[in-house]
């Protein structure tokens, strides 16, 4: 038997924003206490080091991240982060 694999950031950022999508109470959460509702759903923390900002695109308005460029970030830096990106299991 194989260990399953810990889900990555884009796991868990999909299963947040199909929960987001199905629960308006949930989505509502996200925007006002994202670190709650992220820890709620997916039982990992986003240390207090890192910002977080919830935006709801509307059909008038959509978003275009551009993510951290991770070979531009120092090993200390991602070892304070967790390690392993930017949550951390709790």
């Amino acid at each position: 038997m194989t260990e399953a694999a810990a889900p990555n950031r884009r796991d868990l950022e999909a299963k947040i924003v199909a929960r987001a999508w199905a629960d308006e109470s949930f989505r509502e959460r996200l925007k006002t206490d994202p670190r709650a509702a992220v820890a709620e759903e997916t039982g990992f923390t986003v240390p207090e080091s890192i910002a977080l900002e919830v935006l709801e695109e509307t059909p008038d308005k959509a978003y275009l991240v551009i993510p951290s460029n991770r070979m531009a970030i120092a090993d200390d830096d991602l070892e304070a982060a967790g390690g392993s990106g930017y949550w951390e299991g709790s």
